[in-house]
């Protein structure tokens, strides 16, 4: 919900295009800190960092409503939206850490798998909830759901953190970036991502060219729903042992689904309905994969950092898609063509480090 809502919020009383620089404040802000949020955690306890957090996050977030109510500047507007993201609890990268302390180690891929999944259902159901309470209520509405969603996921997830495995003494330094394995699936990642963001743009501004922008919505959840059957069909049916092998194969099958997509786009728009869910099939166990490798490629003691890591560079890797396809949006089969190509890419390197690895 978080990125819709900033939107809403904003765009109420400003421009869309000072919500937009805005909600880009928002992103860069979750982007920079999640490292240090991670390391935080790591070295103090999930629990009482995301608690810390969420002790800023609630009056950033209603200071913006309340700037934006105010009508103040665009640059004070920007100014508490980059800081929203800056302290936004770690939650995913705490719960991932949660995967990989309490999961048998042979239900890690499986449990990893199973996040990826409710990763894709959330980015169906975030959005239609933001917006439907943005309009159906008030955009303030929507924010107060928002925040209600943090407090509670924080709640639940610090509950679940035995004692003995929240605080971790650390030494300064590179922390789990002293991993090479790591440092190499980070390529990966921001690689994968490139290619799912510019796949979205990319269909996004094909709809609208085809003055058929409405089916967007539709498309996007076909591709997420896909996601989320590779995810329980294919994504949880590997032991953690063999990610290494499986991340080259998943990618490769994510290319083609891609390639297809793009075949499907330059027949004809109504391919698109066929090809979009087939093109995600293999997005879910891709992502389960990253994830599970992130965990296994560092200690316990890391986990929550490295898990921000991967969370920090995919989002850049998603800010570089949207760069590229927006830079070709009155050319979409471009913009689809280079998110083939970068999962192309993506696939070569898990390839090539995986020959390094063993």
């Amino acid at each position: 919900m978080l990125s819709l809502t900033v939107l809403l919020v904003v765009a109420q009383q400003a421009s869309m295009r000072v919500a937009g620089l805005a909600l880009a404040g928002c992103t860069a802000g979750l982007a920079l800190t999640a490292p240090v949020r991670g390391r935080l955690a790591d070295r103090y306890g999930v629990t009482r960092i995301a608690a810390l957090c969420c002790v800023a996050f609630i009056p950033a977030a209603l200071g913006l409503l309340g700037v934006v109510l105010a009508r103040q500047p665009a640059v004070v507007l920007i100014a508490l939206a980059t800081a929203v993201g800056l302290v936004m609890p770690p939650l995913s990268p705490g719960l991932r850490k949660l995967w990989s302390v309490q999961a048998p180690a042979e239900l890690v891929q499986t449990a990893f798998a199973l996040d990826a999944a409710v990763f894709d259902l959330a980015y169906i159901t975030g959005p239609v909830v933001a917006s439907s309470v943005a309009v159906g209520v008030a955009p303030a509405a929507a924010l107060g759901v928002l925040l209600g969603l943090t407090v509670a996921a924080v709640a639940v997830i610090g509950n679940r953190f035995p004692p003995e495995t929240s605080p971790v003494v650390q030494r300064i330094g590179l922390g789990p970036l002293r991993s090479a394995a790591l440092r190499r699936l980070l390529v990966t990642a921001a690689l994968t991502n490139v290619a799912l963001t510019a796949t979205e743009v990319a269909l996004t501004a094909s709809m609208r060219l085809n003055h058929s922008l409405w089916a967007i919505g539709p498309l996007l959840a076909e591709l997420s729903v896909g996601s989320i059957l590779g995810s329980l069909l294919l994504g949880t049916r590997a032991p953690a042992s063999s990610t290494r092998r499986r991340l080259p194969r998943f990618l490769a099958a994510y290319t083609g689904g891609l390639v297809a997509l793009t075949a499907a786009a330059l027949v004809t728009p109504l391919l698109l309905a066929v090809a979009t869910p087939l093109a995600g099939l293999f997005l879910g166990p891709t992502l389960a994969t990253l994830f599970t490798s992130a965990s296994s490629a560092v200690p316990h003691g890391n986990g929550t950092e490295a898990q921000a890591w991967l969370n920090s560079i995919m989002n850049g890797g998603a800010a570089g898609g949207a760069a590229l396809a927006g830079l070709f949006a009155s050319q979409p089969i471009v913009g689809l063509g280079l998110g083939a190509g970068a999962a192309a890419v993506a696939a070569l390197a898990a390839t090539l480090l995986r020959g390094e690895d063993s």
